[in-house]
């Protein structure tokens, strides 16, 4: 069953501005590679795992956005007949890699979350394998109801409910999810230092908005019209490029910043 994406013609200008929002995010990713590397020295070893996993989250990040692209720039030929990007023979394109990322790289920004909240010990690993395991089951419900975005859309026969079945089990464990790490946020803040504190409530508020726009981006093919409105899929990549960019580099950046501030003050 082939994502929703495949079944539509496009504007040039519609297949471009998605070509370089992948581009985009490659730069992206691999820029902010580069400075997670160049700052992880200015921390002081308690947090430099925080770095680390920000850099392993870009290198996945950079290798499963790149294969997007380079998916997306096969899967469409220009027809000078109708004068639209078409479906290239023989190719397919798939958001399924996007899950693949977001298997690896959910876990991990829920870790170094639980890190730079100092959490230690029983409390952490408690906490880690919660949160980690539901990150993952909520991913791979997603990445299981993706497959049925035709039917939801009415561009093949077939029954929808698996779509929202699917999905309806990943948002109801997002919710948990949320819940958990909310906990975490409130019971971590007070060991944090009050400078630091800001950064790290900036850093989840954009966690939580990023997450739920991931979370509308899956249920486009069920907008009504779906089926025949190709700005629709430049509007969830899009979805997914702000999300990808901002809940990946953005929120790594930001507990960065907890991370040197916290530095600063325990060596004061």
């Amino acid at each position: 069953m082939e994502n929703y994406e495949n079944f539509m013609s496009f504007g040039y200008w519609q297949y471009e501005v998605i070509r370089h929002a992948f581009g985009f995010t490659v730069a992206v990713f691999a820029a902010s590679l580069v400075y997670f590397a160049m700052t992880v020295g200015q921390a002081t070893a308690k947090y430099r795992m925080t770095f680390a996993i920000s850099a392993v989250v870009m290198v996945s990040a950079t290798f499963e956005i790149f294969q997007l692209w380079n998916m997306w720039d096969k899967a469409f030929i220009w027809d000078e007949t109708q004068r639209l990007m078409v479906r290239a023979e023989g190719e397919v394109f798939s958001n399924g890699y996007r899950y693949a990322n977001w298997l690896i790289d959910v876990p991990m920004l829920l870790t170094q979350f639980l890190i730079v909240l100092q959490f230690t010990g029983r409390d952490l690993f408690s906490r880690w394998w919660k949160l980690t395991t539901a990150g993952a089951v909520m991913i791979i419900l997603g990445y299981i109801g993706q497959y049925y975005e035709p039917q939801v859309a009415d561009l093949v026969d077939g029954s929808a409910a698996p779509f929202w079945i699917w999905g309806g089990l990943s948002w109801l464990v997002f919710f948990v999810l949320l819940g958990m790490a909310n906990n975490a946020v409130k019971a971590g803040l007070p060991q944090l230092h009050e400078e630091s504190r800001g950064a790290m409530r900036n850093a989840w508020k954009l966690l939580v908005i990023t997450w739920f726009i991931y979370g509308f981006a899956y249920m486009v093919p069920a907008v009504p019209g779906a089926a025949d409105n190709d700005t629709l899929v430049v509007i969830r990549q899009l979805m997914f490029t702000f999300s990808d960019v901002v809940s990946k580099t953005v929120f790594g950046v930001l507990l960065a910043n907890v991370a040197l501030i916290q530095s600063r003050h325990d060596t004061e």
